[in-house]
């Protein structure tokens, strides 16, 4: 996504991270999971998609068309997210969010994982946690995972205060990141239609799991 914020543009499909940078702690989580029907809520450079299509049969992955549809290094490969999961993943799909308010495909579980620690702007934070909410099943449970602390954050106390965190000017231009901690996961989700069935800290990250109110 690109956001537009007091005259400056934050290109978030910067801030996803590849595979080689995955999370052993939220492997390892998502390895004790299983659905029949998955989807990725921000996919980014399919960071996790290798462990994602073992715990499911069918996910869709999902985010923005300038993520999806960009020419950049996938699993070692210069190609796009689409063409990676056409060529790589059957029975899978891509969503953008651009056309997410038409998917209306039901899911047993949405995961969404250092997700919402990118997102500049307080409506398009509201309106991504509506999304998954009415994008799950009535028994389903989303999965939401977020830093609570970060090494990187330091760095970015420098810029302008926003939201959770700080916009930061580096050498690519804009940024921003947010340290969304246990707290403040819980009352996002429980002011948006969800039930936090659980949610605890696992070394940086903070692991929560929802279903509907």
């Amino acid at each position: 996504m690109r956001y537009k914020i007091d005259g400056i543009t934050i290109r978030s499909e910067n801030a996803a991270k590849p595979c080689n940078q995955k999370s052993q702690r939220v492997d390892s989580y998502l390895c004790t999971l299983s659905a029949e029907t998955l989807l990725d809520f921000g996919c980014g450079k399919l960071r996790y998609s290798d462990t994602l299509v073992k715990i499911s049969p069918r996910v869709t992955f999902l985010d923005s068309l300038v993520q999806i549809n960009r020419e950049q290094l996938i699993r070692g490969e210069r190609t796009t997210v689409a063409n990676y999961i056409r060529q790589n993943y059957p029975n899978c799909q891509t969503v953008s969010y651009e056309d997410v308010k038409q998917h209306a495909l039901k899911y047993d579980l949405i995961t969404c994982t250092n997700v919402l620690s990118a997102i500049p702007c307080e409506k398009t934070l509201h309106d991504v946690i509506s999304h998954i909410c009415r994008l799950l099943k009535s028994n389903g449970v989303a999965v939401f995972v977020n830093q609570h602390r970060s090494s990187y954050f330091k760095r970015y106390k420098s810029g302008s205060r926003r939201l959770f965190g700080h916009i930061h000017k580096g050498a690519r231009g804009y940024s921003y990141y947010g340290i969304v901690g246990q707290n403040e996961i819980e009352e996002l989700l429980k002011n948006t239609g969800f039930r936090v069935l659980r949610s605890w800290r696992a070394g940086e990250s903070t692991f929560t799991e929802a279903t509907h109110a």
